[in-house]
């Protein structure tokens, strides 16, 4: 990770009140949110994926421990979870739902002689712009700072999924993480999750504007992990009715050569049909978005973001009515090259590449009209704008 000292990120109220007591008390990390326009459910499969941080995320300040507990306060609301030393978690407010990520990290990273006592905050409501990645990667974090160990970015980035995955409930990959700690202010982050081969490259200059639906999400309770499971099942059915391997031997799509694929996926029963179709023109958008970036094409790549959207919504069936209207809404904003909602599409964020000059104007645009098409959450709705950021970092 890197440390920064001035730094671009947006901060909110309650973080700079973190950020003015622990930068004199204590240690700062920054831990950005991401935004994938393209890559969307591939990578619990093993595809290839792509994706920003932003310079909005959540700020966690802390102080080491002589002993190995762990004492965390959310900013916002004032709720407090407390892990003692034998990893039992006393909470104080509404904190049930965040200390599970704190439990989980603790126990994923191991044996522990110190711990942390610390405050932190988000920026943003949650909602697709993955601040459960972010907040087990500032956890995990700390926990390797006050200990004196260094995580490498891999380990570190496969430690935040196994919290989200065995203590919090959802089944998610490596995307979010891996985009997070090795993302960099104007690059775009590919990771292919077959070989866990990552890319980090420069390219045009763009802004990233995200607008909030005004519904909240939490993956563990909506269709995210059934859908991950109806992709295991599709690519089980597929190797199994083909004879290309026992079922048992097969766990993901992309365990499948794409030629079978594509020659047998329209034979297999609703829904696997449609998950295994999403699986491989998906991951055929990210080869073409990775080409576009790089020829500086933003309205190749940005075709590439509407595609996937329209295939999250037919093909993947996610996304709530609010999200799919919101999504089609920002990729007919004007200075928009392309845009999806968010993460598992039951709520939160969706968010657009945009030309600098108009991201404001496109936000706004966009705001009025979902607020004129979805008249419920009209009050909740926002729009923000972001910079592809640094990743995850200390600040000084």
């Amino acid at each position: 990770m890197t440390t920064a000292t001035q730094d671009s990120f947006v901060y909110a109220p309650e973080q700079r009140n973190i950020v003015a007591h622990y930068r004199r008390l204590g240690r700062v990390l920054l831990s950005p949110y991401r935004a994938c326009l393209v890559g969307a459910h591939v990578d619990h499969q093993g595809g290839k994926v792509t994706g920003f941080a932003l310079d909005h995320g959540i700020v966690l300040g802390y102080k080491p421990t002589a002993e190995p507990n762990m004492r965390l306060r959310d900013a916002t609301d004032a709720s407090i979870a407390h892990l003692h030393p034998d990893d039992a978690v006393s909470r104080a407010g509404d904190s049930h739902d965040w200390s599970l990520f704190l439990l989980g990290a603790a126990r994923i990273f191991g044996h522990r002689q110190r711990g942390f006592d610390g405050v932190e905050a988000g920026s943003l409501p949650s909602g697709g712009l993955s601040s459960s990645a972010a907040f087990s990667l500032a956890l995990l974090s700390a926990l390797a700072d006050v200990n004196g160990r260094v995580w490498e970015r891999p380990a570190l980035a496969e430690a935040a999924m196994r919290v989200e995955n065995e203590y919090v409930g959802v089944n998610c990959g490596l995307l979010d993480p891996t985009i997070i700690v090795n993302a960099k202010a104007g690059h775009m982050v590919t990771l292919d999750c077959a070989t866990n081969e990552v890319t980090v490259e420069p390219g045009p200059d763009v802004a990233i504007v995200a607008v909030y639906s005004g519904i909240p999400r939490r993956l563990a309770a909506t269709g995210f992990n059934s859908r991950t499971d109806e992709c295991r099942e599709a690519a089980k059915l597929l190797a199994e009715r083909t004879g290309f391997a026992p079922r048992e031997e097969i766990h993901a799509l992309g365990d499948l050569p794409r030629d079978l694929l594509a020659a047998e996926l329209e034979k297999l029963p609703h829904p696997y049909r449609g998950r295994a179709r999403h699986f491989l023109t998906e991951t055929e958008r990210v080869e073409r978005a990775i080409t576009a970036w790089r020829a500086r094409d933003l309205q190749a790549f940005g075709e590439c973001a509407r595609q996937s959207l329209e295939s999250s919504i037919g093909n993947y069936e996610t996304g709530n009515e609010e999200q799919q209207i919101l999504g089609r809404i920002l990729n007919h904003a004007p200075g928009v090259y392309g845009a999806r909602f968010c993460g598992g599409g039951f709520g939160g964020f969706a968010a657009g590449i945009c030309d600098p000059a108009g991201a404001e104007e496109a936000g706004a645009w966009a705001v009025a009209e979902y607020q004129r098409a979805v008249p419920k959450y009209a009050g909740a709705c926002f729009s923000v704008v972001s910079k592809p950021s640094d990743g995850l970092r200390w600040l000084e």
